[in-house]
């Protein structure tokens, strides 16, 4: 969430990420030096932004965004100032909208790599999983829980009651520490 960069720490970040999948937040480098660009906010993000003024900064997934896994609307039950959106994104990279109907959250392919858009304060495990999908990060999950993973031991801690389906990315046994059962593959 880099807010204010001069045009040389802007260069370098894309330098830094070129290539890989960028999740820019809220405002995406807004100030350059002392005064607002949308210019670098594009610079950096991919994007051409553009400052709107819905009365709730809450971004609600479209059918493309549920398609990629978003399914809750989030955000601020009110106005945000300044509050952006991707202007010129596509129907096709358009994952959420505010609610008059502008891009909170957009994907599209940029520097090499794949960035990720969102304006609306706040992130959801959902996007997260998608943002981590989209950089080809394996998911040992897509429940909500803590995960610590290192080398053949996973620690899974619940939030909530019921099973949680766990995938190791790699075939073998899977077996309850505690117990000794064996309770899956892979």
């Amino acid at each position: 969430t880099p807010w204010c960069l001069s045009a040389a720490q802007r260069q370098a970040l894309l330098t830094q990420t070129r290539g890989a999948t960028n999740l820019w937040c809220y405002a995406p480098g807004y100030f350059e030096d002392d005064r607002p660009s949308l210019a670098a906010m594009r610079e950096l993000t991919g994007f051409t932004m553009k400052q709107v003024t819905p009365d709730k900064a809450t971004a609600s997934p479209n059918d493309t965004g549920r398609q990629r896994g978003l399914t809750t609307p989030f955000g601020v039950n009110g106005p945000v100032k300044p509050l952006f959106a991707a202007a010129d994104a596509k129907p096709e990279e358009t994952l959420a909208t505010y609610p008059d109907g502008s891009a909170a959250v957009a994907v599209r392919r940029a520097n090499g790599g794949t960035s990720v858009f969102v304006g609306a304060p706040g992130l959801t495990s959902e996007l997260l999983r998608l943002a981590a999908r989209l950089a080809g990060v394996h998911l040992f999950t897509g429940t909500d829980c803590n995960v610590y993973a290192n080398g053949p031991v996973v620690a899974l801690h619940a939030s909530q009651d019921g099973e949680i389906a766990l995938d190791t990315g790699k075939p073998g046994d899977v077996t309850d520490m505690l117990t000794g059962k064996v309770l899956g593959k892979g």
